[in-house]
């Protein structure tokens, strides 16, 4: 496997393919953290579904159409992992190994003794703590088929793929830059899209449980309209809100028991979820977050404000933040 997931290269540009849209953005300077240009634009229903590409053939033609527009030909291209198929867990190796050997090791015992939801992974770790007996790892996998359907695609397209993330890492390092974290913080991280949530636990600035919810028959409830000031990225309308609310109302009683979950089986009660952060291009996200204050009352949720601005002034909509904080990956 020549392609490891969460490797990294320089002088990218940003990419996040999405069941309904494809998003770019590019930086133009790190400190201070300035844009150089953001674009959107919408994918009909069926190309890209649950993470999975349905029709390479539409999708091939619609990227090609925006690395033309876009001119990012023969670029190197960092993008984000389908959600749906992303394992994060915590693993003991031996003590004894070296972090250069631990790789070796996890191909050895994956499918074996360390078990995940699919076959053939691609994956990567990072060290937590050790003691006298083992080392704990922090392991990231997804399917391997599944990032080659997203590797292959963009190498058809003259275009490398030269990294890959997850979403929920993504947000949280654009959160930690802005200062919206910190170590001493116990992070529920919510992503509100339009057709699902992602749920991410942040300890010591690491993820240790993350959860991915399909919202089902919400894209066939939105409509789409261009913003008609920069023309730039769609905006969103909900059909049938009632639907929507329901959604939103069963999500709430699954975020309960994550931090139940969390604070007594995780921690036998003597850690809790200090904090809860929503983010995400869902344009009723203020509307969760109330149904979500109204259940869990004794831990904070927010909405951070960061505000990111291109060379041109314009303020980078949060909707791009995922993107955004890919950007920041390893810069």
């Amino acid at each position: 496997m020549a392609f490891r997931l969460f490797s990294q290269k320089q002088q990218t540009v940003n990419v996040y393919i999405s069941n309904y849209s494809i998003q770019l953005l590019e930086l133009k300077s790190l400190d201070p953290l300035v844009v150089h240009r953001f674009y959107e634009i919408y994918l009909p229903e069926g190309i890209v579904e649950d993470g999975r590409i349905k029709d390479a053939d539409k999708l091939a033609m619609i990227l090609e159409q925006c690395i033309q527009d876009w001119g990012i030909k023969r670029k190197q291209v960092r993008f984000i992992t389908p959600d749906a198929f992303v394992s994060v867990r915590k693993v003991k190796v031996p003590v004894d190994l070296k972090d250069d050997e631990i790789k070796g090791y996890l191909y050895l015992e994956i499918g074996h003794n360390i078990h995940l939801p699919f076959e053939e992974p691609v994956f990567d770790f990072v060290p937590l703590q050790e003691n006298e007996k083992d080392k704990e790892i922090l392991l990231f996998a997804a399917p391997e088929a599944i990032i080659n359907e997203y590797t292959e695609l963009l190498h058809d397209l003259k275009l490398e793929a030269s990294a890959a993330d997850l979403s929920a890492l993504s947000l949280y390092r654009l959160l930690f830059h802005q200062e919206h974290v910190s170590e001493k913080e116990n992070t529920l991280l919510i992503e509100v899209k339009l057709d699902s949530m992602n749920l991410s636990i942040f300890e010591q600035l690491k993820p240790i449980f993350t959860r991915h919810l399909q919202l089902d028959g919400m894209l066939k409830n939105w409509s789409y309209k261009l913003d008609p000031e920069t023309q730039f990225y769609y905006q969103y309308e909900v059909k049938e809100k009632e639907l929507m609310l329901n959604h939103f109302r069963d999500t709430v009683k699954e975020i309960e028991k994550i931090i139940n979950f969390y604070r007594f089986t995780l921690h036998q009660g003597d850690h809790q979820i200090t904090q809860i952060i929503l983010l995400g291009d869902n344009p009723y996200i203020d509307k969760f977050m109330e149904i979500l204050q109204e259940s869990v009352t004794t831990i904070n949720v927010s909405q951070p404000q960061t505000k990111v601005y291109t060379h041109k002034n314009i303020a980078v909509p949060k909707k791009f933040h995922t993107v955004l904080g890919l950007a920041l990956k390893e810069v």
